[in-house]
């Protein structure tokens, strides 16, 4: 499973705010549109992918948790960037081929 695209848009977003994980959803989980009935979302998917994202990020110290536990469910957690995070950001603003992932 590639993260590091859901890595950058969690990093991205998190920029000068803290997010709980409801938000971080909102982020990355596509919505369905009131006419798509057939659509499917493979919600479970998505939820396994912000969660490798944001244990791999808590790992590499960009962003911290405002629970010592790391990846918890509920929205009284708050992730926000270190300040390693924050010079990842820059960095990844500053080159020209992982910009294009920003346009996640």
């Amino acid at each position: 499973m590639e993260t590091e695209p859901a890595a950058q848009v969690i990093l991205a977003n998190l920029q000068g705010r803290g997010a709980s994980m409801g938000q971080i959803r909102m982020w990355l989980v596509p919505q369905k549109a009131e006419h798509e009935h057939d659509y499917n979302i493979n919600k479970s998917y998505f939820e396994m992918l912000i969660r490798e994202a944001l244990k791999d990020l808590l790992s590499k110290g960009y962003v911290r948790s405002s629970l010592p536990d790391g990846v918890e469910d509920g929205d009284a957690q708050v992730f926000t960037l270190t300040d390693s995070g924050t010079r990842r950001v820059q960095e990844l603003a500053k080159s020209p081929a992982e910009q294009a992932s920003f346009d996640y």
